[in-house]
C-alpha cells in the first residue's frame, strides 16, 4: 500500500503527540506505546521511497524509507522542542529499530514468494494467519528495544543477564504487548479506511496509557514512602548510615539465586530496608546499631517492634511476619518451620553488614573474610547454612571475594 500524504500528515502528528506524552520508566526513556504503534503499522503495510516512479513496490526494502522518515522526525521534533537532547539515542533506537525490524521481517518471501506486507493488502489468503504472523512480527519489533536494554544492563553489571531480561519483560511487556496488538488492527485497517484507522485503532491505548501511568506513579510513591521510613533509624542515630539501602542490595540477589519469585523481590527489598525500624521503639539504643552484638532476645525485641509499626500500615502490614522473624535465629527456626527464607536471608545479610561496618564495638569494621568466618561459626546455630552459601557465591561473583576465598568458606 502506497503511504499517502493524508496518511503520513496523521501518522506524524500522532508520533509527535506520542513522543511528548510518555509513560514514565524506570530508565533513561519514557516509553511511547501511541507513536511506537503508528510506527510500526506504517512499516508492516506501507510503503513509500523518494526514487520510486508511482506506486513502489511494497516488498522492497526501499520502501521503509517513508515510516523511517516519519519516526526519525518525530522523535527529532519532540527532542529540539524541549531542548532535550541527551537522550536522543535512546529514543532513536525504542523507535527506529521497531520500525527496521518490523519492515524487513513483513518483507520477507513467504512460502509462494508472496510477502507478509503483500499478504496484508489483499483481502483473501488466509486472514487470520496473515494477523497472527503480524502479531507476531509486531511482538518481536516491539520488545527488541526493551531485550536490548536490558542485555546491556545484564553485560554491564552485576545482576545476571537472564534476571535482567525477565525483569525487563515482566515490567514493560504488558504494554508492549497492547502496542503491538494495535500496530496489527492498524496496519490491517489502513487500506480500508485510510488515516482514521490510527485514530480509531488509538483508543484502547489512550485509555490505557493513563492507567498504566497512574500506576507506576503509586508503585513509585510507595516504594519511596518505604525508602523515607527505613531512614528514620539512620536519622535517629540509631543504625549505621546506609545500612538498609546495603542489606537490600544484597538481599534481593541472594533471594533470587535462592528461588524466591520475581514478583515477590520487591518485598525482599522493602523488608531489608525496614528490618531494623524497631530500634526506634528501644529506650536504650543499641551501639552503633549493630543487632549482631546483642543477645538473641534483645534481637527479638527489635524485630517484634519493628513488626508493630508495619502492623499498623495497610499497604506495609504485609511485610511485618517477615520482619518480626527476621530477630529468629536459625536452630529455633527450624522448630518453627513456618520462617519464610526472605527472614532468613535477611538475618544473614544484615549480620553481614554489620561485621564489616566500622560501627560494630567488637569487630571495628572487619574484612569479608572475617566477617563470613565469623557467621560461619555461628551456622546453623544462628544462621541458614544455604543463606550463608549463597551470599559467599553473591560476594563471589562481586569480586568482593576471590573464587579460591569462595572456594575456602564453601569446605
Amino acid at each position: 500500500m502506497m503511504l499517502t500524504w493524508g496518511i503520513a500528515l496523521v501518522a506524524l502528528v500522532i508520533m509527535v503527540v506520542g513522543e511528548m506524552w510518555r509513560i514514565a520508566s524506570p530508565g533513561p526513556v519514557g516509553e511511547a506505546p501511541l507513536s511506537q504503534s503508528t510506527a510500526v503499522a506504517l512499516a508492516m503495510s506501507t510503503a513509500w521511497t523518494p526514487l520510486a516512479a508511482g506506486d513502489p513496490d511494497p516488498g522492497g526494502v526501499g520502501g521503509l524509507v517513508g515510516p523511517l522518515l516519519l519516526s526519525t522526525t518525530a522523535v527529532l521534533v519532540v527532542a529540539l522542542a524541549r531542548r532535550q537532547l541527551r537522550h536522543l539515542r535512546h529514543d532513536l533506537t525504542r523507535l527506529v529499530l521497531p520500525v527496521v525490524l518490523a519492515g524487513l521481517l513483513v518483507r520477507l518471501p513467504l512460502p509462494g514468494d508472496q510477502t507478509l506486507i503483500e499478504r496484508t493488502g489483499t483481502p483473501h489468503g488466509g486472514p487470520v494467519v496473515t494477523a497472527l504472523m503480524l502479531l507476531a512480527v509486531a511482538v518481536v519489533a516491539v520488545t527488541a528495544p526493551v531485550l536490548l536494554r536490558a542485555v546491556r544492563r545484564g553485560l554491564g553489571g552485576h545482576e545476571p543477564l537472564r534476571t535482567s531480561i525477565v525483569v525487563d519483560v515482566g515490567r514493560h511487556g504488558p504494554v508492549a504487548l497492547a502496542t503491538a496488538s494495535t500496530a496489527v488492527v492498524m496496519a490491517l485497517a489502513l487500506s480500508h479506511l485510510g488515516p482514521a484507522s490510527l485514530l480509531i485503532a488509538l483508543v484502547p491505548l489512550l485509555v490505557l496509557q493513563p492507567a498504566v501511568a497512574r500506576q507506576r506513579r503509586i508503585r513509585l510513591a510507595q516504594r519511596q514512602t518505604v525508602f523515607a521510613l527505613a531512614r528514620l533509624p539512620e536519622e535517629a542515630g540509631l543504625t549505621a548510615v546506609g545500612h538498609g539501602a546495603r542489606v537490600a542490595a544484597l538481599a534481593v540477589p541472594v533471594a533470587r539465586e535462592l528461588g524466591v519469585e520475581g514478583a515477590d523481590l520487591p518485598d525482599v527489598e522493602a523488608a531489608a530496608l525496614l528490618h531494623d525500624i524497631g530500634q526506634v521503639g528501644l529506650s536504650r539504643p543499641v551501639p552503633g546499631g549493630a543487632t549482631v552484638e546483642v543477645s538473641g532476645r534483645d534481637q527479638r525485641q527489635i524485630a517484634a517492634i519493628g513488626s508493630a509499626i508495619l502492623a499498623r500500615t495497610a499497604e506495609l502490614s504485609r511485610l511485618a511476619t517477615v520482619v518480626a522473624d527476621v530477630g529468629v535465629s536459625h536452630h529455633r527456626a527450624l522448630e518453627r518451620g513456618d520462617v519464610s527464607v526472605v527472614a532468613r536471608i535477611l538475618r544473614v545479610v544484615s549480620a553481614y553488614d554489620d561485621l564489616t561496618g566500622r560501627a560494630t564495638r567488637l569487630t571495628g569494621g572487619g574484612s569479608p573474610i572475617k566477617a563470613l568466618d565469623r557467621i560461619q561459626r555461628s551456622t546453623p546455630h544462628e544462621y541458614d547454612p544455604l543463606v550463608v552459601d549463597a551470599l559467599v557465591r553473591q560476594l563471589e561473583r562481586r569480586g568482593v571475594l576471590s573464587p579460591a576465598q569462595g572456594a575456602l568458606l564453601r569446605t
